[in-house]
C-alpha cells in the first residue's frame, strides 16, 4: 500500500478547518516564519484527512514525522507552492522542488560525472536534485553526502525510475514524476 498525495498549499487557514487539531496547530506555532507554519499545516492537514484525525504524529531522532499506527509510514515535503506527502506500509521518502529553481549551476556539487551523463532530460538536474533529497529521507540519517554516500547507478526513462546505492550498501528506487509544468516530484523506497 502506498498514497502519493500532492496539493497546492492553502495560503490561509480558517479556524474552523476539521482536518486541522488543536496540537496541529500548536505544534506549528514553534516556527516564526509564516510560510513555515502554513506549510507544516498543509501537510498535517493532508495526514489528517487521509488517516483520520486520531492518528498521533510524532518525530524521530532526526527530526522526521512517524506515526503512532503499526506498518505505516510517512515522508513529507514542501516546495514550488504544494506539500507533497507519502504514506506507505514501507520506509518512504519524497520530495517535491520547483523547476524555476537553477540546478544547472549548483549540480557540480551532487551530481557526478557518471550520474550527468545517465540521461539528457532537459530537467536532469532538477530530478536528480529531487530524487537525492527522497533518498536522503529514506535513509534517514544526517549527514550523508549527496553526492558521495548517495550514488545514482540508472535511469529508466519510459518507467520514470532511478537506481541508488546509499553508502554503498543499501540499494533503492525512485520514481520521479514532473508535476504541472513547474514542479518534479520524487518518491524513494528501498528494494
Amino acid at each position: 500500500m502506498r498514497r502519493v498525495i500532492v496539493e497546492d498549499i492553502p495560503w490561509l487557514y480558517a479556524c474552523c478547518d476539521s482536518d486541522i487539531t488543536a496540537a496541529d496547530v500548536a505544534s506549528a506555532s514553534r516556527f516564526q516564519n509564516e510560510r513555515r507554519r502554513t506549510e507544516h499545516l498543509a501537510w498535517r492537514r493532508v495526514v489528517r484527512r487521509e488517516l483520520g484525525r486520531g492518528v498521533e504524529i510524532g518525530y524521530n531522532e532526526v527530526g522526521a514525522p512517524t506515526l503512532n499506527l503499526e506498518n505505516t509510514h510517512l515522508s513529507v515535503a514542501h516546495g514550488a507552492g504544494r506539500v507533497a506527502v507519502v504514506i506507505s506500509d514501507k520506509r518512504v521518502g519524497i520530495d517535491i522542488e520547483s523547476l524555476e529553481r537553477d540546478f544547472a549551476s549548483v549540480s557540480s556539487r551532487y551530481m557526478s560525472v557518471e550520474e550527468q551523463a545517465l540521461s539528457t532530460h532537459k530537467e536532469w538536474g532538477a530530478m536528480v536534485w529531487c530524487a537525492k533529497e527522497a533518498l536522503y529521507k529514506l535513509y534517514g540519517e544526517r549527514g550523508l553526502d549527496l553526492k558521495h554516500d548517495i550514488v545514482l547507478t540508472g535511469y529508466n526513462h519510459e518507467e520514470g525510475v532511478i537506481c541508488a546505492m546509499l553508502r554503498q550498501k543499501s540499494k533503492a528506487r525512485v520514481e520521479v514524476s514532473l508535476y504541472d509544468t513547474d514542479a518534479v516530484v520524487a518518491v524513494a523506497e528501498f528494494e
